[in-house]
Formats: structure tokens, sequence, C-alpha cells
């Protein structure tokens, strides 16, 4: 299911078979048909087929490859899965760019039957319908707008029409601009915002602030690419919108900041008020297989982000063993120098550091201790009568990485290991692990004390906190230096530790696009923001090569966009092109 050319395999397979009431009447659905669309539960399922396709991407090992490796917050680890997303080494025929195109397209054409056929639906309440196409159209905006960022201009006719549903397979295909497919997008997001409800249900499903979010953030983009001051504005009418007062942590549609910046990532509190949206997952082995290394395709919808960022915490460190409570380490990404020195440089004063990053380890093995030995006693570092004895015990600190440099003689005389930050710079396997997504709460489904599976928790993709930076990004760009001072103090207050609040304030002349970009790593780090940022702000290649030692030079101009996946252009005819080809970004 890789090509446009598979998108009624692809509509099959998105949903499960009608139900029927009378055995005797039995009418089994081998494929969904249009027809289906036109019914109250045709659309019921279609909206959450809809929905459920955010799982490939959102936690998914694909989809977080693409967004964070090869940044200025992000690089390889000691087992990097796509080491060809951080090096730049990238060709069509790669399979780590295809996670995007593969999975959003059977999405989109999913929300296209809601919303061009869903109308004719006789059997559900106006109101009712009327929210369904709402949400479809914001979920439709919402794989667009992934796609625009990752690939430029993609196909907004599937065969049967702009934005058309299509259930007849095709190979004739065109490439729409850029362009227009932000005009695609931001109809939508206007239509969903009119349609969707006022408040949140508080299971995942979107409302009018989902929309206003997403619109926002797509009118900001939008203005980068086209150097478009209208759109900084529409961005920040957007924005305002949700938020009418910057300095207040309250927004409209009883969306508002958590006090706690931890309490925002925090485990079991997953549908707070400052999520906008969440890819969800439950803990039903029939809906969420969360056994890692499945070889079905459950694996690329896996929501493993709770590995990913973890480090190698117990490689010859005693003390230590693998659990549940300090999750699987993957060793995927490992971030930069400068996301733990340079962004994070207020660790005294902003809470963000220590409430996202892992930096101490404590001892969990009783069997691995370590003893103080006759050569420790003979150092001076503890009495003779202490030799043979454990150096501590199990809840101990067994691993510790502090913000600040260790000497030798402390560390050799520490108890427990000790990594600072050069020593961390110089591995690839030990470092500050990011905990934001940790999953240590499981039903009682024999997984409890399994550190090898990975997550039931939603995946939070869209919050109120970066709703703030994208008022001040527009607000910046508008020339409203002052007005983006605020927004960000808002973040930047909740953010601090206590009594250092009038610390964390900035002021109009702080301001600067690489300020709001060290902000947002500050406050969203590591949650699928990163590749998109540093592109829209035109600053991918500058800072890439200033933070990411390994892809420094080899990054070109050209990555600013993936290249379109092979198989598509293969399997494509493109009728407006004069040699008929799906047309491929430049450069590749």
């Amino acid at each position: 299911m890789k090509v446009l050319k598979y998108i009624m395999l692809f509509i099959i397979l998105a949903f499960p078979f009608a139900s029927c009431q009378d055995v005797l009447d039995e009418e089994p659905r081998a494929a969904l048909t249009a027809d289906y669309f036109e019914t109250g539960d045709g659309i019921e399922r279609g909206v959450t087929a809809a929905y459920a396709y955010f799982r490939y991407w959102y936690g998914s090992m694909g989809g977080m490859d693409m967004v964070e490796f090869g940044t200025d917050e992000w690089t390889e680890g000691d087992q990097a899965n796509s080491p060809d997303l951080n090096t730049y080494i990238i060709t069509p025929a790669s399979g780590s760019i295809n996670t995007a195109w593969n999975r959003a397209y059977p999405a989109i054409n999913t929300c296209n039957g809601v919303i061009d056929l869903g109308q004719n639906a006789d059997d559900i309440s106006e109101d009712r319908l009327n929210s369904l196409i709402a949400q479809a159209k914001y979920l439709r905006a919402h794989w667009y707008f992934i796609l625009v960022q990752t690939y430029g201009g993609v196909t907004l006719d599937l065969g049967a029409g702009r934005l058309r549903y299509n259930e007849n397979p095709t190979v004739m295909v065109s490439r729409n601009s850029e362009e227009e497919v932000y005009e695609a997008i931001i109809q939508d997001l206007k239509d969903a915002e009119a349609g969707l409800p006022e408040s949140s249900s508080g299971d995942g499903h979107v409302w009018k602030a989902s929309a206003i979010h997403l619109l926002a953030k797509a009118y900001l983009t939008r203005a980068w690419l086209l150097n478009n001051n209208a759109d900084y504005d529409s961005a920040l009418m957007a924005v305002e919108r949700l938020i009418p007062d910057a300095t207040s942590p309250n927004a409209n549609y009883g969306a508002q900041l958590l006090p706690d910046f931890a309490d925002v990532h925090r485990e079991g509190n997953e549908y707070n008020a400052e999520i906008l949206f969440s890819a969800n997952r439950n803990g039903d082995a029939d809906y969420t297989n969360i056994e890692a290394f499945v070889s079905t395709d459950d694996q690329y919808l896996q929501n493993r982000a709770n590995f990913y960022f973890r480090c190698f915490y117990y490689r010859d460190v005693d003390g230590l063993i693998r659990d549940v409570q300090n999750g699987r380490p993957w060793i995927r990404m490992k971030p930069t120098d400068n996301l733990l020195n340079n962004v994070f440089n207020m660790k005294d004063v902003d809470s963000r550091y220590f409430k996202s990053f892992q930096t101490v380890w404590y001892a969990n093995d009783e069997e691995s201790l370590p003893l103080w030995t006759q050569q420790d006693a003979d150092a001076g570092y503890v009495d003779d009568s202490q030799v043979g004895e454990p150096k501590y015990q199990v809840g101990d600190t067994a691993l510790y990485m502090p913000p600040f440099e260790i000497s030798n003689a402390d560390q050799a005389s520490a108890r427990y290991t000790i990594f600072d930050p050069s020593e961390v710079s110089e591995q690839d396997d030990y470092y500050p692990s990011l905990s934001k997504h940790n999953a240590v709460e499981r039903p009682q489904d024999g997984t409890e004390d399994n550190p090898n599976v990975g997550s039931y928790r939603p995946y939070l993709a869209h919050r109120l906190a970066e709703t703030y930076l994208i008022g001040a990004e527009a607000a910046f760009m508008s020339g409203d230096a002052a007005l983006a001072a605020e927004f960000i103090n808002t973040v930047r207050r909740r953010a601090a530790n206590p009594g250092m609040e009038t610390a964390m304030e900035i002021t109009s002349g702080d301001v600067s696009v690489d300020f709001i970009l060290d902000e947002r790593s500050r406050e969203l780090a590591g949650e699928m923001k990163r590749w998109f940022d540093l592109k829209r702000t035109e600053k991918l290649l500058e800072r890439v090569r200033l933070y990411n030692a390994i892809a420094a030079d080899k990054i070109e101009e050209f990555h600013r966009y993936r290249p379109i996946p092979q198989s598509q252009i293969d399997l494509s005819i493109d009728p407006s092109q004069a040699d008929g080809r799906y047309p491929q970004n430049d450069g590749y």
C-alpha cells in the first residue's frame, strides 16, 4: 500500500465490515463502497478510521525519525535506525522518507468520502453530520499540512477530482503546487473551525481550539514560504481568537496552560486542558499491539516514543539492569550539545530541563552492586573496614549526569558512576534521556514488568503552549516584538522555578527568530516539531551546520524538501507533464 495506485485497497483495509441485524438479510461488505459513506454508520466509521491513521505518524518510529533526526536538537545515538535522515544521505528509494506519503493518502481519501458523500446521509442528525464532516476536514487538512511541509507540492486530485472521494484505482495523478495545497488546507481549517464543537470532549476528538491552532500554524508557515505579510497577520488573528490575552494562561474554548510544566506530560494526564490534539491509542490488544518487534503492520503504528530517546543507562554501570521504570534503551536519538548546554542555559531558573530529561538513575539490581575495594581504601575514599561492602544500595543513585563539569578526583571518589557534559558529548550511548514520553503505567495484561513493550499512551501532537509561541513568531514577523515578548513570557513564567518568574521574563529587544527557535526547543523538544520548525524559519541549513556535527558538511539547500518516494514516480503517469512523469523534487 505505497502509492496512489492502491488507493482502493487502502480504503478496504481502513474499515471493519458492516454489521447486519438479521442473518437472513446479511449483506457482507468485502470493500467499503461509496454508498456506505451515505449512511450514518459509514460516516462514523470513516471518521474513526481517519483518526486512527495518525498512529502511523505520531509516536511511530517512521514519523519520529522524519522530524527529529538531522536537526539542531537530535543527532544519532549508538543504535540509530535511520541514520540517512541525520546525515542527509537520502535518496528517493530510501525507506526512511516514506512514512508520511504512504499513510497520508488512505486517510485523506477516507476523509474525502465523509466530506463528499456524507452529506447525503439521511439516518443521522444534522448536528452530528456537520460535526463529523468538520472533523474530517480538520483531519484532511492536518495530513496535507504534514505532506506539504515534508515534500512540497503534492496531489490534491486522487483520480476523481480535486479533494473528491475516489474508489477507482488510478495511475493518472498530478502534483499540485505548494500554494494550491496551502489554499486547500486553510479552507478546510476555516470550515472545520466553523463546524466543530466549542468545547473538548475530553477523549481526543478535535474541537474549535484544535482547528484554530492548526490554522494559525498553516498561515504562519505559508507566510514564510511566500514572504506574505498578510499571512503573518492572519496567523496572529487566529491565535488571538484562541488566546485573547497574551499575558494570561487562560484561552477560549476551555483551553489553558497547566500551572506546572511537568503535569503536561505526566502519564495518565494526557487529556488535560493544554492538549489540543492527540493521536489516541488504548490498552486493548485488539486495537493497539504494543509487543515490540512484531513483524506485522502493527509495528508501524506503535507508539514507541518511550524507547527512542533512552540512553544505554545500564551498560557497564553497576547496580543497574533494564526495567520498566527506566525504559527500554533504543539509543536512537541523542540530544545535541547545543540542546543540552546552550538552549537549556538557565537550568537554575528554568524548570523545563529537569522536567524534560532524566539525569539520575537509581540502582535496581542488588546482585550487581559495586563493592569498595582495597584500592579505594588505599586512596582514602573509605576506611579499611568498609572494603568488600556495597558502595550503595538498591534505591540509591547509580548513575548521574550532572549539568556541570566534575573533576577527575571527585569522580574517582564518588560512590556511583558520573558522566559530566564533556563526557556525554564524546559518547553515543550515555546522555540525559528525554522523559516526556515515559510509559510506566500498564493495564493488568501481563506487561507490567516488561520493559520491552511500547506505549499505550496517546501521543500529544498539539498543545496550547505552542499556540503562544506561534503567536510570538507571527507577532515578531509582523513587526510587533513587544507582543511577541508577551506571548513568550507567559510560557516562560509557567516554566520558572518557584520565585524565578521575573528572572525568566524577556524584553522585546531579546526577541529574534533564533530566540523563538530556542524557546520552542525548551518547551517542545522531542515533540515531533523540530525539522518543520527549522525548515519553516529558513534556519535548517544554518543551525544544522552549526550544531549537528555529523550532518554539518552534508546538508544542502535542496534538503529543505524530502524526495518524493521513487515507488510513486515509477507507478504514476502525470498528464500535466510533457514527459508524463510525476515530478521529483530538485536535487534528488
